[in-house]
């Protein structure tokens, strides 16, 4: 028994599909915290430079939740701003 692979041809619409401009889009959402490593590209600093920060800071909030490091969004984007 032989089989011979059959040669597939893919057809391209002339009209590809388009969304219609008064559809709306889906809003996109910020994040309500940072990740250290986020933290560290924000700052342009090392990882760890951002987790001793995040360790020993109290001008923006830290949020620990087991092992892992969060720091609230705002409060972070109101102490960069006000640097």
């Amino acid at each position: 028994m032989q089989s011979s692979p059959a040669s597939a041809t893919m057809e391209v619409s002339p009209n590809p599909a388009v969304e219609p401009e008064n559809r709306p889009r889906a809003a996109t959402l910020k994040p309500l915290v940072y990740r250290v490593d986020e933290i560290a590209q924000l700052l342009a600093i090392s990882p760890r430079a951002a987790y001793n920060l995040c360790n020993t800071t109290k001008d923006f909030r830290v949020v620990r939740i087991g092992t892992s490091i969060r720091v609230n969004r705002e409060s972070f984007e109101a102490w960069f701003a006000a640097l």
